[in-house]
């Protein structure tokens, strides 16, 4: 039975960006925010949707633009109209890179699991000599 389980395993990563004291800014939360933010046009929306309390949402948003040294959400303060938050440029491209690399390396790990790893598990199980 145990050489059976390798089938419902995979190889997972986790990418972040940091800075130099390798302290992280953005990783799988906080891209799903900015990605939620773009979907949405709202931060509150977005916080809302992910869980996260609006002042967590705007405090990791402030965080990522502060350690990047630039915006990356438009802001629109509320009022009879409404406010509204969106992925400026520079902020969809940072992004949409992010996400691309993020896939990559998802489907480099699980190409280095079928190669490396898979055959090892798969292997049944032999005695001691």
């Amino acid at each position: 039975m145990f050489a059976d389980t390798y089938r419902f395993m995979q190889l997972n990563i986790k990418i972040w960006l940091g800075d130099e004291k390798e302290h992280g800014f953005l990783g799988e939360g906080r891209y799903r925010l900015f990605r939620e933010i773009e979907r949405t046009g709202s931060l509150a929306q977005a916080a809302e949707k992910l869980s996260l309390s609006y002042r967590k949402a705007w405090g990791d948003v402030r965080a990522v633009e502060s350690r990047l040294g630039f915006q990356l959400v438009n802001r629109r303060r509320g009022g009879s109209l409404g406010g509204a938050s969106t992925l400026n440029e520079r902020g969809k491209k940072l992004l949409e890179a992010y996400g691309r690399i993020q896939s990559n390396l998802h489907k480099q790990a699980q190409r280095q699991f079928k190669q490396k790893l898979e055959p090892l598990l798969s292997q049944k199980k032999q005695k001691n000599p």
